[in-house]
């Protein structure tokens, strides 16, 4: 999937610096799945991140938090540094780092969709998959992103979000090691 073609992205706003996409996974210390602890963290990050001009979504799976983090250089480096710091997490381990265009998760300061068992299944797979990268998390975390749009304007769901990409859905039929 190219961050070009994707019907979630939006342009980057005019923020000095490269635009920088990565995907990052840690081990949650006190069950990610916390839904007072994901309010927490998201309230943190939503306030931090409309400071400085960065956008993503996060999720947990499986004891994992799963995160697409987007914006200037400098200050995805900064937040990194922050990141590393923080207590509530160990073992960060950033997945992909790239350069991009566009944003893919550019309307929200920091989102957390709301993941049917099928998406909570293919970011399973994919945290344990050495060539998964930036476009693998975003089309499945998109996708949920656009669905949970969906539902809360009334629209069918399923029309508007589109199918999963092919290299996901074999990802999604192959057993687990």
């Amino acid at each position: 999937m190219s961050p070009t073609t994707d019907t979630f992205s939006k342009p980057a706003p005019d923020r000095p610096g490269r635009l920088i996409q990565l995907v990052y996974r840690s081990l949650s210390c006190n069950g990610a799945e916390s839904v007072l602890q994901m309010s927490d963290i998201l309230y943190q990050a939503r306030t931090g991140n409309a400071r400085d001009g960065i956008t993503g979504v996060l999720t947990a799976v499986d004891g994992h938090f799963v995160q697409v983090i987007e914006g200037a250089e400098i200050v995805i480096d900064r937040l990194l540094d922050r990141l590393e710091r923080d207590t509530r997490h160990t073992d960060l381990t950033i997945i992909e780092r790239r350069v991009a265009t566009v944003r893919l998760f550019g309307d929200w300061d920091m989102v957390s969709p709301r993941l049917a068992a099928s998406e909570l299944s293919l970011l399973a797979l994919l945290i344990n998959d050495a060539d998964a990268g930036v476009a693998d998390f975003a089309a499945v975390l998109g996708r949920a992103v656009a669905q949970q749009e969906a539902v809360l304007e009334g629209r069918r769901s399923s029309r508007d979000a589109g199918p999963v990409p092919e290299n996901i859905a074999t990802l999604s039929s192959s057993p687990r090691a």
